[in-house]
């Protein structure tokens, strides 16, 4: 029997794709990273380990108390809505940018700076039976491997430059894995502590910003080092950030029309929007912001340009699900009137 959609995870997706789209967009303004991007990417760069840790959880989820009928089925449809778009999409950035030899692109998932996680999302789905195993074989001691999943991606991030392999990020897969195990007792107590998820969050991503301003004031470092995304302040961050999205849609399940819509096009606006950003960069957009102080041309990116185009990625995804382009661009099957065929894989 299939499992009741989990509501709450719309939002999620909605909230962590406008960051990627925020992070994509501030991180290319003119005059480089300074002191109130650089702040804010700090922030932002929680993203992808979000979707790390979302993809997880909805996959646990989904198969928390049973395992697919046949597991040849399950990869069958897993890599028909990821690798055709992930393949597609290297082919269109590999003519739109053209950085390295196709073939190496899709190796390596370097066609764009984003399609590293499709690529990862693909390999994760090849050793889920093995996520299932671990999951099972230490149940009642979840506490001890969430532990070592904590301490394990600290690690990663310090000592390691993590790539697209699922090594990188292992500790988000896990995490994810154990919260969907416990989906019940999870919900419920973020529910309970919901304004407590909230503060705690605030405090983290403060401490975080705190962090990057001491590394470029008092350390002397850049603001492009001292905001990369590869630190442990940013795992801390992830981990805030995630459950406080999902505290989000539990207080937001009754959400608007327009929340399930966003989520439903949320793969194809991650797929498309650095081509929507880079058809801006060569109409001149950095050029006609070029002579603004950075903190407004950061407020303007946040406030216009990042709710246009992530607007205009949903319009355009909306439409190409009414056309054989769905299953490549967008990664779902034909929309009929409104009618998923094919539900998003993460």
């Amino acid at each position: 029997m299939k499992r009741e959609h989990l509501a709450a995870v719309d939002l999620v997706r909605v909230l962590t794709v406008g960051l990627v789209v925020g992070v994509h967009t501030v991180s290319q303004q003119p005059g480089g990273t300074g002191l109130t991007n650089g702040a804010l990417l700090t922030v932002m760069h929680v993203s992808r380990e979000v979707f790390f840790l979302l993809t997880a959880f909805v996959l646990c989820y989904s198969y928390r108390d049973r395992e697919p009928r046949r597991w040849t089925a399950f990869w069958k449809r897993r890599y028909l809505l990821v690798g055709v778009p992930y393949l597609v999409w290297s082919v269109i950035y590999h003519l739109a940018v053209r950085n390295d030899g196709l073939a190496r692109e899709i190796l390596t998932g370097t066609a764009q700076y984003h399609l590293y996680f499709l690529l990862v999302s693909m390999q994760l789905y090849l050793v889920f039976p093995l996520l299932r195993r671990l999951l099972s074989a230490t149940a009642g001691r979840h506490g001890r491997l969430l532990t070592v999943a904590v301490v394990y991606q600290l690690a990663a991030y310090h000592f390691l430059h993590p790539n697209a392999l699922l090594i990188s990020y292992l500790g988000f897969v896990v995490v994810g894995g154990i919260a969907a195990t416990h989906a019940p007792a999870f919900l419920a107590l973020t529910r309970r502590h919901q304004g407590r998820i909230f503060t705690g969050t605030a405090v983290v991503l403060a401490a975080g910003i705190g962090w990057f301003l001491v590394q470029v004031l008092l350390l002397g470092r850049s603001t492009v080092t001292a905001s990369a995304v590869f630190q442990p302040v940013v795992v801390l961050e992830s981990f805030a950030v995630a459950w406080s999205f999902l505290a989000a849609g539990l207080a937001w399940e009754s959400r608007p029309r327009w929340v399930r819509t966003a989520a439903d096009a949320s793969f194809g606006v991650y797929l498309a929007h650095p081509l929507i950003l880079q058809a801006l960069l060569a109409l001149g957009l950095g050029t006609a912001a070029a002579g603004l102080p950075g903190p407004v041309v950061t407020v303007l990116a946040m406030t216009v340009v990042v709710p246009l185009v992530y607007l205009g990625c949903v319009a355009g995804v909306v439409l190409l699900r009414r056309t054989p382009l769905s299953l490549p661009l967008t990664g779902h099957t034909i929309s009929y009137g409104g009618l998923l065929c094919a539900r998003r894989t993460a």
